[in-house]
């Protein structure tokens, strides 16, 4: 039984030092990587994502803001065409409808979603959100990502960027929308 023991003790002092010497390699492997910023990727999809926000009577759209949960990977593009507002007689009251134009690497879709502000129950905000990061994206970009980590470098990656934004309301609603914001 004694040697057992003996035996078990250096079975678990061999795997805490095999153990640490992987740990100290995957130190010095990570360490070795260098940051590459953010890495604009190539986008060859071109689409638009529409919703309708539906107002109470004294409720207002008081803006918009990009937004990203994972990498803040949506941008603008440098040519946006930011906050059109327009008008329309056919649309009913209370509803405005929102479209927004991207590019974007394929298989990857932005969602649109909308918060009461906090402070006042009477405005509210809409949020242009990638949500968590589609695999459908990752894997159509994979080769430039195993590239980079075969070559030390790592950093983020830009996998959309909006190119437009429009809003559309009936003519009578025109003053519930305040000026927007990116």
């Amino acid at each position: 039984m004694r040697k057992l023991r003996i035996t078990a003790l250096i079975l678990v002092c061999l795997g805490l030092l095999i153990g640490g010497i992987g740990i100290g390699m995957c130190f010095v492997e990570a360490s070795s990587f260098t940051y590459r910023d953010t890495a604009r990727l190539e986008m060859t999809q071109t689409d638009t994502v529409s919703t309708s926000i539906y107002l109470d009577d004294e409720e207002k759209l008081t803006g918009y803001e990009i937004y990203d949960s994972n990498s803040q990977n949506i941008v603008l593009s440098p040519d946006a065409q930011i906050s059109q507002i327009q008008t329309d007689s056919q649309l009913e009251e209370g509803v405005v409808q929102v479209e927004v134009t991207y590019r974007s690497v394929p298989g990857f879709t932005p969602d649109l979603w909308t918060v009461r502000l906090v402070s006042n129950e009477n405005n509210r905000l809409l949020y242009i959100s990638t949500g968590f990061m589609q695999a459908k994206a990752i894997l159509s970009v994979k080769d430039q990502i195993l590239s980079d980590i075969r070559n030390r470098r790592i950093g983020e990656y830009q996998f959309a960027e909006i190119t437009g934004v429009t809003f559309t309301v009936n003519p009578a609603d025109r003053d519930k929308i305040e000026p927007l914001f990116g």
